[in-house]
């Protein structure tokens, strides 16, 4: 038992206080390239416990008073009674303090070369600058990237300019494109006249379809003017509501005249926008259609081979307001 508690008081004690004590120089040397100044830390904290053991000999008759503001601060530092160098936790930092300092010490002479460990170690020298790359080598990587990123943004404008090439000014009206036609226009171009391919690009139903339709105003276009509706029966047109609807005249139209949608486009050659945002089921673009100057009550004739009639707004909304049913 006698060995026993020899090792647990005195042997294991001192194998931890010594492994602290290196640990901490090994860390400091290690980081000596990065951080130099880190080896200051060692002289610090020896310093620091010095300071405070020589204001303990120098106060004791303070301490056992306890009248003073050291004897307090010190009075917080260890339990009574005693001085603060005969405390076995301030002896463990002392130990550790001046094994800091003596390490610290030989790493910061060798700093130049890694520091104490990695000047003795080769090895150990490749992973610590490996290590402490890594913050320059993700700087560079970052640095690289945002000289990338002009060129990618060039390439990607060369490409936009390519394809903008390729495109007539009737795909881009189909898509209805306003931004390409405000600045086509201020370029001094003139308007694509193609009704068709307007009501295709309205079918769009984008938010700037309003804007579009008033760029065209400004130029001379003439809102109350016929519209080629045969785009809205053909497989080009993806828009659902519009989709249904032309079935739907599609249907009235074999018992009518026992011919399809488009017929009935081609038939009533006066029909206008206010026609197509019923088909479309675009009710924002009718109502601001009314307050361009539109009516809902129009008349337009329609002709075909043995067949007249005339048709209204009202009279396209009556048939998209009755469900399908199948011809025979």
């Amino acid at each position: 038992m006698r060995i026993y508690d020899f090792v647990k008081e005195h042997v294991i004690p001192f194998n931890a206080v010594i492994l602290m004590s290196i640990t901490v120089a090994a860390v400091l040397d290690f980081l000596a390239p990065q951080a130099a100044y880190l080896a200051w830390v060692s002289y610090a904290l020896a310093g620091l416990v010095l300071t405070i053991m020589m204001l303990e000999l120098l106060h004791q008759r303070a301490v056992l008073k306890g009248d003073s503001f050291s004897a307090r601060l010190l009075g917080r530092l260890r339990l009574p009674p005693g001085p603060v160098w005969r405390s076995p936790a301030w002896q463990v930092i002392a130990v550790i303090a001046v094994i800091a300092l003596v390490l610290g010490y030989a790493s910061k002479a060798r700093a130049e070369d890694g520091g104490l460990i990695a000047s003795s170690a080769p090895n150990l020298r490749n992973v610590q600058m490996l290590l402490l790359g890594l913050q320059q080598d993700t700087r560079r990587i970052q640095t690289t990237l945002d000289g990338m990123a002009p060129k990618i943004d060039s390439i990607q404008a060369s490409v936009g300019g390519i394809e903008a090439a390729l495109k007539s000014p009737l795909e881009y009206l189909s898509e209805g494109d306003y931004p390409f036609f405000q600045k086509y226009v201020a370029s001094g171009k003139k308007l694509p006249q193609s009704t068709g391919h307007l009501v295709g690009g309205l079918n769009q139903k984008r938010n700037d379809r309003f804007e579009l339709l008033d760029l065209y105003i400004k130029h001379g276009f003439d809102i109350q003017q016929p519209v080629d509706m045969l785009t809205l029966s053909t497989i080009l047109v993806d828009d659902i509501p519009t989709i249904d609807n032309v079935r739907k005249l599609n249907v009235w139209a074999q018992k009518r005249i026992q011919q399809d949608a488009n017929v009935i486009f081609y038939s009533c050659k006066t029909m206008d926008l206010m026609v197509y945002a019923t088909v479309a089921g675009d009710r924002p673009l009718a109502d601001w259609l009314v307050q361009k100057g539109l009516r809902t009550d129009t008349q337009y004739p329609c002709e075909w081979p043995g067949k007249s009639w005339t048709m209204t707004v009202k009279d396209f909304q009556t048939i998209f307001s009755s469900p399908i049913v199948a011809t025979k």
